[in-house]
């Protein structure tokens, strides 16, 4: 679904020097992510507030970054024309969402736009009625390492790809020292939040979305999701989510990628495509600076005793597209969270479409809930949402 948005509405989110105007909504510890990335975008985003529903979050975001602190939500929409960046947590994505669009604001929302296909396809609705444009995370398709991988697979780097594994498991996470994960403005990591919302809500569209770009829309899911570990070691979730789930999505010309999400085993992020004449793999797909690596097939008697007996051999490190603008480190995160924003906002200014539109969102959501909520659907589920084809970067073409 394409939003026909009006030009006032265009204007309005631009000032006079053609900047674009934002406000975040929901100042936890993500928010922060966010906010140390926006002095790389200095040249076209300006924050003009910030708002959270509690006043003591509100106050300490306000007070560390030194932005504008707004006393309702109300007040912040009355703002004319602002872009609204809706960081809350996502059992609120939805409801933040469409009280910005009834008020006429175009909104970018951290992952996932809603926690099922029906909440999304409502916003994505609401979105087109009201006039406005609509946008969700993650961003990391447009990083220059994703861009690189993107590139090598359009070039034919692998031949015909075939096959996709995709690992996000992230650790026994509730054995951690979570605790101490304190972000710049003193927000814990949201532990019992993030155990409800699950893994697969809140990491599998890292990956989803970057094959979507490459492959195009989900075309059928096949899945099984557990929660192996009830007792997470702290105050317990309402409604546990799943923390493992393994999918085999289905893309058209036939590739196949697994997909697995857990908070169990051993981390390991690595994301490896696999073609006819080798495979192109990276070990961090929101590392922004991280390397591409291309392996050659093992054809040889040689070849193939050295990957038996080497098996972790990384291969050859394929040139970047772009230099990367920044480096992590010094509390700064390893990808730029802003750059979803600035796109977007390019988008709205240009009056083009967007790299991360609705449509894809909806579709990431869809395929997200078919992973983390099996028992839905059929199996195999047939997915009933398809996005149009992204654009790669500028610069990587």
């Amino acid at each position: 679904m394409r939003v026909n948005f009006s030009d006032n509405g265009k204007r309005n989110a631009i000032d006079g020097s053609g900047r674009t105007r934002i406000a975040f909504v929901g100042c936890g510890y993500v928010a922060d992510m966010y906010r140390q990335c926006l002095d790389l975008h200095a040249d076209g985003l300006d924050l003009i507030g910030v708002y959270d529903r509690d006043p003591e979050r509100l106050a300490a975001f306000a007070r560390t970054w030194g932005d504008r602190a707004y006393g309702s939500l109300a007040d912040l929409l009355a703002e004319p024309g602002v872009v609204v960046v809706n960081l809350t947590d996502p059992e609120n994505h939805a409801p933040v969402t469409r009280a910005a669009i009834a008020a006429g604001r175009h909104v970018y929302s951290e992952k996932p736009l809603g926690l099922t296909l029906t909440e999304a396809r409502s916003l994505n609705d609401a979105a087109a009625a009201a006039g406005v444009r609509l946008a969700a995370a993650p961003s990391n398709i447009l990083g220059e390492q994703a861009q690189t991988l993107w590139r090598a697979v359009r070039q034919g780097a692998v031949g015909r790809v075939r096959l996709v594994y995709a690992e996000l498991d992230d650790g026994m996470v509730h054995k951690a020292d979570y605790r101490n994960w304190i972000s710049r403005s003193g927000r814990r990591w949201p532990a019992e939040g993030e155990f409800e919302t699950g893994c697969t809500f809140e990491h599998a569209g890292y990956v989803v979305t970057l094959l979507v770009a490459m492959f195009g829309p989900v075309r059928r899911v096949t899945a099984h999701a557990s929660l192996l570990i009830p007792d997470k070691e702290c105050d317990q979730p309402v409604h546990p989510a799943p923390d493992f789930s393994c999918g085999l999505l289905e893309f058209d010309g036939g590739i196949v990628a697994r997909v697995t999400n857990s908070i169990v085993a051993p981390y390991d992020h690595r994301l490896r495509i696999v073609g006819d004449r080798g495979v192109l793999q990276v070990e961090e797909p929101w590392d922004f600076a991280g390397p591409v690596r291309l392996k050659r097939t093992a054809t040889s008697r040689l070849d193939r005793f050295l990957e038996r007996r080497l098996p972790l051999r990384r291969g050859k490190v394929v040139p970047p597209a772009c230099p990367v603008p920044f480096r992590a480190g010094r509390g700064r995160p390893p990808m730029d969270f802003m750059r979803g924003i600035r796109d977007f906002a390019d988008a709205i200014a240009s009056g083009a479409p967007g790299r991360m539109d609705a449509d894809l969102a909806v579709h990431i959501t869809e395929v997200t809930e078919m992973l983390q909520h099996p028992e839905r659907f059929p199996r195999p589920a047939p997915v009933s949402s398809a996005p149009g084809a992204m654009r790669p970067m500028d610069w990587a073409v």
